[in-house]
């Protein structure tokens, strides 16, 4: 039995508990906007929620990512799981105690969106590359993602019956849990990826130093900084997706929070399928190619999606995309595994990630807006030409023949040892 990437135990016990942790997580990402559209009913008000999530990205990124080269990342992981429980119960206790107002929802969510964006570039790209070998990453982001979007199928499911028995804020202490898992990992996994730590003391001068190196190494990475072009432009109509359908359904069509929820998890049971055609899919061609096929992909059917007038071809609109898009997502994340040195992917990721965010920051603010001043019917039109127009813009560049890949099956690699051995 062939278990490739799973067969490293910590890269298995990582990505399990990253898994179990993402039910709760589909919980949070179904309540929060519900309880927001339940006390004002304004797309506008749900999408301030998704920016101000995504706003500490912009603001902290670049410094975070000069503080994770440094740091002793198991600690810091754990710190972060720790630092999201108690968040994420303040709000449902909030509630109880009388003192919960949509402000008070909105600090929580910064601060969780700080949190999770030490979290996420520690994880993703110091994590991940240092439990597998290197010829093994996209299979291993693949195995990642799939086994993360098989648990987010019963998220939303849950999340839609917690809602209904128990109401929209007391749901949030499942959502809580969604942290357990990991901190439970992390604390007993051994600080086997805690290397090529930086030495030089931490001043103002040194910060604003290093975080320039992260920047500069992104921009004269030829591949990085269109990857970055990429992902800037096509994310601005691609990652507010969810809240505008959430608006739709609950909003346009008077949808329950159950049926909500099934429909979400119907959506995610397909896209469990991108973890597995994703790794044969890029076999045997440039990684490139299937890099922006994807994206294309992804931003045709959404500009279809405007088009449909039943929500229940909506919902299939959004499960093909989130298909399509997963498969970008693994696709995305090899060069900016590969193209970085250990050294420096603290910083260099999140330099990356800051300037995306920035794109992904106004993607539900802006969707709203099209939606304010036309129709949520334009507003997947627009998002989905956002992705069709990003890939014409990166098409003729040296992206499109990115060709660092996995071998066929069958070839024999040599590859020095990993932490993962």
């Amino acid at each position: 039995m062939r278990l490739g990437p799973l067969r490293h135990p910590w890269f298995a016990a990582f990505s399990g508990s990253v898994g179990l942790g993402g039910i709760g997580d589909e919980v949070a990402r179904l309540a929060l906007p519900l309880l927001i559209l339940d006390l004002t009913h304004s797309i506008a008000a749900a999408a301030t929620l998704r920016l101000v999530q995504a706003l500490p990205y912009v603001f902290f990124g670049g410094i975070l990512g000069v503080l994770i080269d440094r740091a002793d990342k198991r600690k810091l992981l754990i710190g972060c799981d720790a630092l999201s429980v108690a968040l994420t119960l303040t709000i449902p206790v909030s509630v109880a105690a009388g003192v919960f107002s949509l402000n008070l929802l909105y600090v929580i969510g910064f601060l969780l969106g700080t949190v999770e964006v030490a979290w996420g570039v520690t994880t993703d790209f110091s994590v991940i590359p240092a439990l597998v070998d290197p010829d093994e990453l996209t299979s291993a982001n693949a195995a990642y993602f799939g086994i993360d979007r098989f648990a987010r199928i019963l998220g939303p499911t849950i999340g839609g019956l917690a809602i209904a028995a128990f109401g929209t804020a007391n749901a949030m202490y499942i959502a809580s849990l969604a942290f357990i898992p990991t901190l439970f990992t992390f604390t007993l996994m051994p600080p086997i990826y805690d290397l090529h730590r930086p030495t030089a003391k931490i001043t103002p001068r040194v910060i604003a130093s290093e975080m320039a190196d992260g920047f500069r190494f992104v921009f004269e990475n030829r591949i990085l900084r269109w990857l970055l072009v990429l992902m800037f432009i096509a994310n601005l109509g691609q990652q507010g997706i969810q809240t505008l359908l959430l608006y739709v359904l609950r909003e346009e069509n008077g949808l329950d929070e159950v049926t909500i929820g099934l429909a979400l998890s119907l959506a995610g049971a397909v896209t469990v399928l991108a973890s597995f055609i994703a790794p044969r899919l890029a076999r045997g061609r440039p990684l490139g190619h299937t890099l922006l096929g994807s994206a294309a992909a992804a931003g045709l059917i959404v500009s279809l999606m405007a088009l449909a007038r039943d929500w229940r071809l909506i919902v299939a609109g959004f499960a093909a995309r989130e298909t399509a898009w997963m498969g970008f997502i693994i696709y995305a994340f090899v060069p900016r595994q590969r193209e970085v040195p250990a050294h420096i992917r603290g910083r260099a990721n999140g330099a990356f990630r800051t300037l995306v965010l920035i794109s992904n920051s106004f993607s539900a603010p802006f969707l709203s807006f099209v939606v304010a001043i036309a129709s949520s019917s334009t507003a997947f039109a627009v998002a989905g030409a956002s992705a069709l127009i990003a890939v014409v813009v990166t098409y003729f560049t040296p992206l499109r023949e990115y060709n660092l890949n996995e071998p066929r099956d069958g070839e024999n690699t040599l590859a020095e040892p990993t932490a993962a051995e």
